[in-house]
């Protein structure tokens, strides 16, 4: 049965490459986007067994002379509920320390992605472009979404398109 929504496969169709950021659940999810086009995944805190034995949970893509880090964001329980409060009682941005996190991660790239948040986001830090897609399923907070990145030997970007 499939599972990707209908919109997914025709925003994606013609891309040269799929990059997801984690929490792809099981293997069939994989098998559909790669009928789309070639798909590099990490594994996220909600994937199943089977994607843990197959998809690395880091790994760094090279694309058009530029190379993007990919790592699923999870920190664990105790980091999260950290930034919350940091957010909440000394009104500091809610993701700052995640995104300090993602950029130790990697040395020498042009662009993070990563997803666990389920946020979209896509901004520049200490001149690097973290870039979140989204999550697909709804729920999350956030209306449905995906992402594309424009990628040229001289830079990148990301939109981020809602379902």
């Amino acid at each position: 049965m499939p599972s990707l929504p209908l919109r997914v496969k025709e925003i994606f169709r013609g891309v040269d490459l799929i990059l997801h950021a984690g929490d792809i659940c099981n293997i069939a999810t994989l098998e559909e986007l790669e009928e789309i086009a070639i798909t590099i995944a990490v594994s996220g805190n909600r994937d199943d067994a089977m994607v843990h034995q197959y998809v690395e949970p880091k790994r760094v893509v090279e694309f058009a002379n530029r190379r993007i880090g990919m790592i699923h964001g999870h920190r664990g329980g105790m980091s999260e509920l950290l930034d919350a409060l940091r957010a909440i009682f000394l009104r500091r941005p809610r993701y700052g320390q995640l995104y300090d996190y993602l950029q130790v991660q990697f040395s020498d790239v042009h662009c993070i992605i990563f997803g666990h948040t389920h946020q979209p986001y896509s901004g520049m830090h200490n001149g690097v472009l973290l870039f979140n897609p989204g999550a697909v399923a709804a729920g999350y907070g956030a209306k449905p979404s995906v992402g594309i990145l424009s990628i040229s030997h001289r830079s990148i970007s990301g939109r981020i398109l809602y379902l």
